[in-house]
């Protein structure tokens, strides 16, 4: 969960510091970053499917999980999630898949509702994730590098930089390729499309800032 939660973390920082303009899937990119800025779920869920975003980046990361297990196993020998192989990884992910996914819905739920920080973590784990949202937003820019669009399918290139601060060096550089569909006259992010490029940066990330939870 860790790393699924490292990666909306971080997904939802880069569209809040983003600012896109020209065409259409930019136009969608902005106001996704407006809302967010606003907290303004409406608007927000306006341009984002959610539920299509959130299973892509799951599915897809537990595939790449599975796949790198032994990699993973012996760089994080004290993780006992990486203790086991691919199978146990497929499975258990399986198993959790909706506890997983209700923790991401929560936590963008805790953002959005402005929850007061708690005093620790385990008091309320999803206004402790908004909370670090909210810092890590700070801390970060992004820039849109690259848009393509092929009929009602669009991919949309973005590199995202932490400053020099601690949060920032967490941050680093990242390169996102997000996935936008086209239904009616509205452009909607629906995935991340190189998850697999990803997955070994985001699981360093994840060993880290899960290590108090």
């Amino acid at each position: 969960m860790k790393f699924f939660c490292t990666t909306i973390l971080i997904l939802l920082m880069m569209l809040i510091t983003s600012c896109g303009v020209g065409d259409s899937p930019e136009v969608a990119f902005n106001e996704i970053q407006n809302a967010i800025n606003d907290r303004d779920f409406e608007k927000f869920s306006a341009r984002v499917d959610t539920e299509k975003l959130f299973a892509q980046i799951y599915e897809d990361a537990t595939v790449e999980l599975a796949k790198n297990c032994d990699a993973f196993k012996q760089k994080y020998p004290k993780d006992p999630y990486f203790q086991h192989d691919g199978n146990f990884i497929t499975e258990y992910n399986a198993t959790h898949r909706d506890l997983h996914l209700n923790f991401a819905r929560e936590s963008m739920k805790a953002y959005f509702a402005k929850l007061p920080e708690p005093d620790e973590p385990r008091d309320n784990p999803y206004a402790y994730v908004a909370h670090e949202f909210d810092k890590l937003r700070l801390v970060s820019t992004a820039t849109v590098e690259d848009v393509k669009i092929d009929g009602n399918s669009a991919t949309v290139t973005v590199k995202v930089e932490g400053d020099g601060s601690l949060r920032g060096m967490f941050i680093g550089v990242l390169t996102f390729k997000l996935g936008f569909e086209k239904v009616g006259d509205k452009w909607t992010l629906t995935k991340i499309e190189n998850i697999d490029e990803l997955t070994p940066t985001l699981v360093d990330k994840a060993e880290l800032i899960w290590i108090n939870l």
